[in-house]
């Protein structure tokens, strides 16, 4: 059971609680933090600020000007048992106004959702920790274990000035034993039954540029090969080439929750049954009359559990030939966490708690989160920022998309879920920090 601390206790209205939390995930979504360039310090500077009002002191450290991390963190009166950290990233990717119903940074409410860049992606879940850490600083109560609050830059350009720099040159701010990180604990629809993902597991990414070259010329003269032609019939191999698949360990933890087979899955699954290889950047030519002598394309590997860079090159290899050259330009292996911990078995439970008929099911996420850099300190990491949907919520599809919005009635439950899970964890009873 929680101790006391020497401070005067104070429980926080729930509806309050409530409000300003979303006052702050609003105003968390009108700082832009586009990445490129980042700028975390604009969100870094906030939270500091809120939590130095409360009492909490706050570590900011940047791995580059501007690219600003903030960890604070609450001492458990157990220091025995290792941290709970409560993870997100500041950095979004950018948006593009003109396609946009409502400004992306202006965090307005309509038609019962806040709009902006960052409500999905990550903002929400970074309002509802520092909520919560504040709310437990009022109640002047002591968990079991410590609890830490890490709010990182530069997650969605491959977490070098954010996690990755926290883990290898600050390990000491962000090991933790456990990590409740993005993308999972909202609701999904499927067979006319709903499951809430937690993520146990995520791909790998290897960064590729492949490139192919031929001889130079005069675009006046034409010719059936070029670089640019070339690249070209690459990128269409690519595109209609079938990696080898494989189901791993996690995703057939998660066939079992949900009665599926390989055979039966939808194409939901399709991209963690294998390897995969996308062309997102493709560059040639400096002229309108010079036929180039060079095309380059970016890959976005992404890579299963077991895997490694070397087996995804070599795969990649057998799809475009000897002819291109292939150059990393970064990776990280995916990464798995164990399903038997009593952290996961709370959050399954309180999850069918909170939505009856409802099933919580381990998940393996096919794109990136910072966790794959906290397991490297032996965290078992879980994706859980909840949220409740209606069926008709486009929920995937406004990642990194436009009209990126949050239900505010689901952002509600997803915060009274998350704050009983967190407390209970750490030994805390919901009624002795809120009213």
């Amino acid at each position: 059971m929680a101790a006391p601390s020497s401070s005067i206790a104070l429980r926080t209205p729930w509806e309050a609680f409530e409000r300003r939390t979303l006052d702050w995930f609003r105003d968390l979504v009108r700082l832009d933090t586009s990445n490129p360039p980042g700028n975390e310090r604009l969100v870094a500077d906030y939270l500091a600020a809120r939590l130095e009002a409360a009492g909490i002191d706050a570590a900011c450290v940047e791995a580059a000007p501007g690219r600003t991390n903030l960890i604070a963190r609450l001492r458990g009166h157990r220091p025995e048992l290792p941290p709970l950290m409560l993870a997100s990233h500041t950095d979004v990717v950018p948006a593009e106004p003109q396609r946009w119903t409502r400004a992306p940074f202006g965090a307005e409410i309509a038609d019962g959702c806040v709009w902006g860049r960052g409500a999905i992606d990550m903002k929400a879940k970074c309002a509802m920790d520092l909520a919560l850490l504040i709310a437990l600083r009022r109640a002047g109560l002591v968990g079991d274990r410590d609890v830490i609050v890490a709010a990182t830059a530069d997650e969605e350009s491959g977490s070098q000035f954010g996690a990755q720099f926290l883990v290898e040159r600050h390990p000491e701010l962000v090991r933790a034993g456990f990590v409740l990180n993005e993308v999972g604990g909202f609701t999904m629809y499927l067979g006319g039954r709903r499951f809430y993902p937690i993520q146990i597991a995520e791909k790998g990414f290897v960064t590729v540029r492949m490139t192919v070259a031929a001889a130079p010329g005069h675009g006046s003269i034409p010719r059936p090969t070029t670089a640019i032609t070339r690249m070209a019939e690459l990128i269409t191999r690519i595109a209609h080439a079938q990696m080898r698949v494989q189901v791993t360990p996690p995703l057939r933890r998660t066939f079992a929750a949900l009665g599926l087979t390989r055979d039966t899955a939808t194409a939901l699954f399709r991209p963690m049954l294998s390897n995969t290889v996308t062309p997102t950047i493709v560059s040639a030519g400096y002229k309108d009359n010079v036929i180039p002598g060079e095309a380059s394309v970016i890959l976005d590997g992404r890579t299963l559990p077991g895997e490694d860079v070397a087996s995804f090159l070599a795969e990649l290899r057998s799809i475009v030939g000897q002819e291109p050259t292939l150059e990393v330009l970064k990776s990280a292996p995916a990464s798995e966490s164990s399903i038997d911990t009593p952290l996961y078995r709370l959050i399954a439970a309180r999850i069918e708690a909170a939505d009856p008929g409802a099933a919580a099911v381990p998940w393996m996420l096919p794109g990136a989160t910072d966790s794959k850099f906290y397991t490297r300190l032996g965290a078992a990491c879980y994706g859980f920022s909840p949220v409740k949907l209606g069926p008709m919520t486009p929920f995937g599809s406004l990642y990194h998309g436009n009209d990126e919005r949050l239900p505010i009635d689901g952002f509600y439950w997803g915060l009274k879920l998350y704050t009983e899970v967190v407390l209970s964890f750490l030994g805390i009873n919901f009624d002795s920090v809120f009213e």
